[in-house]
């Protein structure tokens, strides 16, 4: 298998996406089976936003493993020293069968919710070892926020996303079993200029031309405005996250 071709488009977005996207909730990293995890692998891991995370919760001596095929959006995370990193597409870890405990997937299922990924998952995965998937989604019934998205829209074609529930077939997967879903709401509080970020660190939008990104960013400021947020030196961006739990059976 090849990486999407969307997908690269994150070599240009980096700064973008590390000042655009939100963290994640404590009680949704609180929530995942950290405690006596020897093995954890942070698939899709990006510049490593939830890695770091669980890095802060996991025992001393405890392996984490980034893995991200994009190896522009993890460098400063490899650069750093304190985690793993392996650039490699999710069908192609490597690591020993059975020799993990929890796999998180932040912001990235969607990206490889394919048979060979969601196999090579189980392999790694030790019996009753635990799959969590991460979604951070922006809340639509917030009006300016669906503003954004109804402008973006148009560039997205067939690019993967969270939004198209393509990837809940692993719902029902034999191979796993549903043990828990956790949904919170999550405002995320940046600058102004933090959201035209947000809007160019999406995979689809990253790699327009200066000159189209320009008509998005007037856009993106006539929404703001409209909305009564056109002074306004820090907006809050509403979110919803999204943290399903999946045993390996």
């Amino acid at each position: 298998m090849t990486l999407n071709p969307t997908a690269q488009n994150y070599r240009v977005a980096v700064n973008a996406y590390e000042a655009g996207r939100p963290s994640y909730p404590a009680d949704i990293v609180a929530a995942l089976p950290l405690q006596g995890a020897r093995c954890v692998v942070d698939l899709g891991a990006g510049t490593g936003k939830f890695t770091r995370l669980l890095l802060s919760h996991l025992a001393p001596g405890a392996r984490l493993v980034a893995v991200e095929p994009v190896a522009e959006m993890s460098a400063k995370l490899a650069s750093e020293g304190k985690v793993e990193v392996i650039n490699t597409r999710a069908d192609a870890i490597g690591l020993e069968t059975g020799s993990v405990d929890l796999v998180t997937c932040a912001q990235a299922f969607h990206w490889f919710d394919n048979e060979p990924s969601v196999a090579e998952i189980a392999r790694l995965l030790r019996q009753g070892g635990t799959l969590g998937l991460v979604w951070n989604v922006r809340d639509d019934g917030t009006p300016w926020v669906k503003a954004l998205s109804v402008m973006i829209e148009k560039y997205a074609g067939d690019t993967p996303r969270h939004q198209s529930g393509r990837w809940r077939w692993i719902l029902q997967d034999p191979r796993f079993a549903l043990d828990k879903e956790i949904v919170q709401d999550h405002p995320h509080r940046m600058s102004r200029q933090g959201v035209f970020e947000r809007i160019v660190s999406t995979s689809y939008v990253a790699n327009l031309p200066d000159a189209e990104k320009a008509i998005l960013r007037k856009k993106t400021d006539d929404i703001l405005r409209e909305a009564g947020l056109g002074d306004a030196d820090e907006v809050v961006f509403p979110y919803v996250t999204r943290l399903y739990l999946l045993k390996r059976v």
